[in-house]
């Protein structure tokens, strides 16, 4: 099977095109991972001097193809058992870059401008099913990495000791952390820092939470627009009562994704509204302006998981 083809740059490295044969929920989930698999590939790139080079990942193979007429290197990942039908079909893959060669030589960094290489790819390699059956790259992450970070050498004590010593702070801060998106961002350095240690069994650990993370960030955004729309909407009809109880619940959905500040201040307009006929006029005026100003308030924190 064909786990993933890419076109690389050969000055810059930079990635002109990628296709990967996982699907979305894999993608998604196993971000980190493609990550770090796709700046491996673009480091044997860089140190590839063949036209035509081989390179084994585990129980997969990294064929790149340098395609000197739009200075850029094809790059496959297969499994072993496909090489053969897979360099059957490189010409083919080769033939259409080179039919569209000045879209590449006048590439402006734009990936959409290459998207549609993604059906006449598919449909080459929708040729041949044995290359669109089989294992999956996600299936065996751990050999995966350890088969990168071999290639790529030992750490030094001095640089492992100072990392270790980073991972375990960090670690520390993670599990103290209530923020759900701090606590987000942390996950990132920690996914860093545990692939610089070539640990894979923590590089999969802290992904994985990362994505539960990420999908609890996405979640409540949901909710929070949800409750949002409800109190403007009740708010523009007058209707203060309901406008009380959408602004408390928008407030619930606020811990853990706010500075508990911001939240007070908002339970305090809530409660504002409960007791408006003992307000004076220009203060409930106020309120009000304040409650649908919330929107522009938060909008760093709507706009998160987007």
């Amino acid at each position: 099977m064909i786990q993933a083809l890419y076109i690389f740059q050969n000055t810059t490295k930079e990635l002109m095109y990628n296709k990967n044969f996982q699907s979305d929920e894999k993608l998604e989930m196993f971000d980190s991972f493609f990550s770090a698999l796709q700046t491996f590939v673009s480091e044997l790139t860089e140190s590839s001097t063949e036209s035509l080079n081989t390179i084994e990942l585990g129980e997969y193979l990294v064929l790149i193809t340098q395609i000197p007429e739009i200075i850029s290197d094809l790059v496959i990942i297969t499994d072993k058992a496909d090489i053969k039908e897979l360099q059957r079909l490189i010409p083919e893959i080769n033939k259409i870059i080179l039919n569209h060669q000045e879209l590449f030589n006048s590439w402006d960094g734009s990936p959409e401008k290459l998207e549609m290489f993604d059906l006449k790819i598919i449909q080459i390699i929708l040729s041949d099913k044995k290359l669109i059956a089989g294992s999956s790259l996600t299936a065996d992450q751990s050999s995966i990495l350890k088969s990168i970070w071999e290639q790529k050498g030992t750490l030094s004590d001095k640089l492992r000791e100072d990392l270790l010593y980073e991972l375990a702070e960090l670690n520390t801060k993670y599990l103290t952390e209530e923020n759900f998106i701090t606590k987000f961002e942390i996950s990132q350095k920690l996914i860093e820092i545990s692939e610089k240690l070539h640990d894979d069994e923590k590089f999969i650990e802290y992904q994985t939470e990362a994505k539960s993370l990420k999908d609890e960030i996405k979640d409540r955004k949901l909710r929070l627009l949800y409750y949002l729309d409800k109190v403007k909407e009740s708010l523009e009809y007058s209707k203060y009562s309901e406008t009380y109880s959408y602004l408390y619940s928008f407030c619930i959905k606020l811990e853990n994704f706010v500075e508990h500040d911001l939240i007070i201040k908002y339970k305090s307009l809530a409660k504002n509204l409960l007791n408006r006929n003992k307000l004076p006029k220009d203060e409930f005026k106020q309120v009000i302006t304040e409650i649908s100003m919330i929107e522009q308030d938060i909008n760093e924190y709507l706009s998160l998981g987007s």
